[in-house]
C-alpha cells in the first residue's frame, strides 16, 4: 500500500493504476510490461503523426490515432465489468469505460507533450487540453468528441437532474488529482464487484478506499455491509457503529442501528 500511495503521491496515474490492478489479479501483474507498451504506442505516434507543435490540429491527428490506429473505445453495454476498470485489461482489450480510458490517453498525451488534465465530472470523467495560443478543450474519453460548454452543461444536468442551481458550478469542471482519480477508479472497481457479487475483491477495493479516505464514513459502511456478506459480523458491526456516529441524519443510520440490535442478539459464537 505504501508503493501505490507514494505513486499516487508522485501525481503518476497511470502507474498507479497499474499497481491499484495488482490487488484484483491472481498472477503478479508485471507493470514494467504494459509500461513498455505505452511507450511502444508513444513511439508509434511520433512515428506516424510528425508532432511538430502542440495544438488542435495536433490534437485532432492524436485523437485519432488513439480511437481509429490503436482502436480505442468505450464498452457502454458493460459498464460495470471488472476489465473496464484494470488498466491492464483496458490496454489488452483496447475497451474501456471514460475512467479507464482517461487514464490511457491521458498518460499517452502527456508522453507526446500535451497539457492535458482529467476532470471529476459527476457521472462521466473528462479531459481537458490546454494550449498556449488557444483556449482549452474538453474532451469526452469514450470517444475523443469536443464538448463545448452548452454540451458540459447538458451533460452536467442529464446526470444530476434538475436542480437548483440554474448553472453548473465552476467547480465541476477542475482538474482531478492522481488520488481523485485512483479514488473514482476503486468506486468503479468497487461497483463492479458487488454488482457480480464478488464480495471478497468488493471488500479489497473497499479496503484500499478505507486506506485512502480514513475519514469517509460511507466507505466505513460499505465495509461493514461487504464482511456481513463474508459472515464476519463482529467487525461489520464496528463499522456499522462508526457510520451511525458519524451520519445520525443519514437515512440508513436508523435502518443499520436496527441491523447492529439483531446481530448483537444473534449467540455469541457467531462472533469466533
Amino acid at each position: 500500500m505504501q508503493g501505490l500511495k507514494q505513486t499516487i503521491a508522485n501525481q503518476e496515474c497511470f502507474t498507479a493504476s497499474l499497481q491499484l490492478a495488482r490487488y484484483f489479479q491472481k498472477n503478479c501483474l508485471p507493470v514494467e510490461h504494459y509500461q513498455q507498451q505505452l511507450d511502444a504506442w508513444v513511439k508509434q505516434a511520433k512515428q506516424s503523426l510528425h508532432l511538430s507543435q502542440n495544438n488542435q490540429s495536433a490534437l485532432s491527428q492524436f485523437v485519432r490515432f488513439f480511437y481509429v490506429d490503436l482502436a480505442f473505445s468505450a464498452d457502454e453495454q458493460h459498464y460495470f465489468a471488472k476489465q473496464n476498470s484494470l488498466i491492464n485489461k483496458v490496454m489488452e482489450f483496447r475497451t474501456g469505460i471514460p475512467m479507464s480510458l482517461a487514464i490511457v490517453f491521458q498518460a499517452l498525451a502527456q508522453q507526446l507533450g500535451f497539457c492535458i488534465h482529467g476532470i471529476n465530472f459527476p457521472g462521466h470523467f473528462l479531459l481537458r487540453v490546454d494550449f498556449t495560443d488557444a483556449e482549452s478543450v474538453y474532451l469526452d474519453p469514450n470517444n475523443g468528441n469536443i464538448l463545448n460548454y452548452s454540451d458540459l452543461e447538458a451533460l452536467y444536468f442529464r446526470i444530476l437532474g434538475e436542480i437548483e442551481q440554474e448553472k453548473m458550478p465552476p467547480e465541476a469542471l477542475l482538474p482531478a488529482s492522481c488520488e481523485e482519480s485512483i479514488v473514482r477508479l476503486l468506486h468503479n472497481l468497487k461497483a463492479a464487484y458487488i454488482n457480480s457479487q464478488d464480495f471478497q475483491l468488493a471488500l479489497v477495493a473497499v479496503e484500499l478506499l478505507v486506506e485512502l479516505c480514513p475519514n469517509d464514513p460511507y466507505e466505513r459502511r460499505d465495509r461493514g455491509f461487504l464482511l456481513h456478506q463474508l459472515d464476519c459480523p463482529k467487525v461489520a458491526i464496528a463499522d456499522y457503529q462508526y457510520f451511525i456516529r458519524q451520519c445520525p441524519q443519514d437515512p440508513a443510520s436508523e435502518l443499520l442501528a436496527a441491523q447492529v440490535k439483531q446481530l448483537v442478539a444473534q449467540p455469541t459464537a457467531i462472533f469466533h
